[in-house]
């Protein structure tokens, strides 16, 4: 599998993004790396980094902005805001999308160990980007109604947990119910979740890790990326339920990735996905 590199913006990468061009649906939500770069560049609380490709080609551009707060939202202010994000077009549905938003926990985590709090806003109508970022890691947190074009979701991820970027769900299209297996580096599978859907519900029955991979995260990562697969699967789905029912619960790994008790004395948690 191709992998990519996130790095710092360096002055000789100009001429490069000045060939970033968007796709229709891109230019929709998102600006030209050259028409915030300047602007970053004299900011000292803005960061513009570039994603590299095996063969130095640079496939992207964003920019990580410190202490940002975004208009309608209190955010704390020791934090840390990803903006700007863009895949050249010329480069788009190799992955390098889904490649960087899997990257970027790690890459803030080691670039900006003194902050404990990740945040972007996505429009609401650009469900492909706020998949993306619920893959990686990212819990929706807000929602505003009405942004500069629209709805707008605010997500959030804690810099202070653990975070990996080679696991994928995979449908098993032949199992009953909804079953989908936890893939590592795109090859070996290490576990599965499934479930079964009733109406707009999704009720959670089993979270299995092979036991030599457990404690590594990888069930974290697979719960986080499940939202996106079950949309995929019915984009009815409004919710997930998990009940007692579900085998070894672990409450911490639901209360990490989103998910909230019914109420104070209930067992059952929940999770919304729309």
């Amino acid at each position: 599998m191709e992998q990519i590199t996130l790095r710092p913006y360096e002055q000789s990468d100009r001429e490069a993004l000045k060939k970033i061009k968007l796709s229709e649906a891109q230019s929709e939500f998102t600006s030209l790396p050259l028409e915030v770069l300047d602007s970053a560049i004299d900011d000292e609380f803005r960061f513009p980094v570039v994603a590299l490709n095996e063969n130095e080609d640079i496939v992207g551009f964003f920019q990580l902005h410190k202490h940002y707060q975004h208009k309608g939202y209190a955010t704390p202010h020791n934090v840390i805001y990803i903006r700007s994000l863009s895949v050249n077009e010329s480069f788009q549905g190799r992955g390098y999308g889904t490649m960087i938003a899997m990257k970027l926990p790690s890459y803030v985590q080691e670039n900006f160990d003194d902050l404990e709090h990740f945040y972007l806003v996505v429009d609401g109508d650009n469900e492909a980007a706020w998949s993306l970022y619920e893959r990686s890691g990212f819990i929706n947190v807000a929602i505003k109604e009405h942004g500069p074009i629209g709805e707008e979701r605010l997500y959030y991820l804690d810099l202070n947990q653990k975070y990996v970027h080679n696991i994928k769900l995979k449908q098993d299209k032949d199992h009953e119910g909804v079953k989908a297996n936890i893939i590592l580096d795109q090859k070996e599978t290490i576990g599965y979740i499934s479930g079964f859907i009733e109406g707009t519900e999704f009720y959670l029955k089993h979270v299995i890790v092979d036991e030599e991979e457990q404690g590594k995260g990888y069930g974290t990562s697979a719960m986080r990326q499940l939202p996106a697969l079950l949309r995929r699967i019915d984009n009815n789905i409004e919710v997930i339920i998990v009940d007692d029912s579900l085998e070894k619960v672990d409450t911490t790994l639901l209360k990490r990735v989103g998910y909230t008790k019914f109420n104070e004395d209930s067992l059952k948690y929940k999770k919304y996905i729309k």
